[in-house]
């Protein structure tokens, strides 16, 4: 083999091993081993190992894929301490590192849940966002792993709480709205940055450190928009009172949206802060999407509440049409 074929062989074997390596390559090593163990549990079934093929890969395999699965990390590496959240798909939970006695917030999914409301692919989102965004106003995912039956995401546990504990303890002065504002639309311009909108931007989702800073958090509503910035959606995916109107004309039909309904939701919460009630509130459902369609007339400044006229401008300036 002359030097050159040698020299290009070697570069090839270089790239493969960098893609191998590189943790946002869907080829990574932990997706390879992952896929192997997928195919060795759903392959070994009675009736399927009656093909000598089939029999012949899992003589080959089995014994290091057990082996695999005992180096890997896995629940019973934590302790739980007490359940701190529950959602549609699983539960939050904190927990304590066995090792390393650390203590983290693991968000636990049930595979069953997830694939019979096709929302896995969500999972994805969330993952990657929380592992690559690099952003001190996101909170960060320290590993993810899964078992037969649940997903598993460790992640930084945010000790203060949400803004709604924060909201509902003390009245917020502008200075805390204006503060909080700011670490909010630091942690949105990282996830569009990233390609991404989140579509729930709450105080729910919003927790705070052991400092008191504010990170975002729960990205499994999140969708990457197009090269054009945008995303298509046929549901208004969100929380009513936080809800954009460009979401909700999505409803039944063929949604269209970007970046503006997250901005939408930031204005809503800043209203909350200063006012203590969304704005757009009404007795019922379609009570509240009429106020929000109709937003140019339904946003009013309670007399009792004492607003300067920046924070109403910087209100008006999100709760706005795209």
């Amino acid at each position: 083999m002359s030097l050159g074929a040698e020299r290009r062989m070697e570069a090839r074997l270089k790239k493969l091993e960098d893609m191998i390596r590189e943790p946002r390559c869907a080829i990574n090593l932990e997706s390879l081993l992952d896929s192997l163990n997928a195919l060795v549990l759903d392959l070994d079934y009675p009736s399927l190992r009656k093909n000598k093929n089939i029999e012949t890969f899992l003589n080959r395999y089995e014994a290091v894929i057990r082996q695999t699965r005992d180096l890997q990390m896995k629940s019973e590496d934590f302790d739980r301490v007490k359940v701190i959240g529950r959602g549609a798909f699983g539960e939050v939970q904190l927990v304590r590192h066995k090792a390393s006695q650390k203590v983290y917030a693991m968000k636990v999914l049930s595979k069953f849940e997830m694939i019979k409301r096709s929302d896995s692919a969500f999972f994805w989102e969330e993952r990657d966002i929380m592992a690559f965004a690099n952003s001190p106003w996101v909170v960060q995912l320290c590993c993810a792993f899964q078992d037969e039956h649940y997903l598993y995401m460790v992640m930084e546990y945010m000790p203060g709480g949400d803004l709604v504990n924060l909201t509902s303890t003390y009245d917020v002065p502008e200075k805390w709205a204006k503060f909080y504002t700011a670490e909010v639309v630091m942690a949105l311009d990282a996830i569009h940055s990233m390609g991404f909108i989140h579509r729930d931007v709450k105080p729910d989702n919003m927790l705070l450190d052991r400092l008191g800073h504010l990170k975002l958090a729960d990205f499994g509503t999140c969708m990457k928009m197009n090269s054009a910035g945008m995303v298509h959606c046929d549901t208004a995916v969100g929380t009513p009172d936080y809800i954009s109107p460009e979401v909700l004309k999505s409803q039944g039909g063929d949604g269209y949206y970007g970046r503006e309904c997250d901005w939408w939701s930031v204005g809503v919460f800043i209203f909350e802060m200063l006012v203590g009630d969304t704005p757009f509130y009404a007795d019922s459902l379609v009570g509240t999407y009429s106020k929000i369609m109709d937003h140019k007339n339904s946003l009013n400044f309670p007399d009792d509440v004492e607003i300067s006229k920046d924070a109403k401008n910087i209100i008006c300036a999100f709760l706005t049409d795209r």
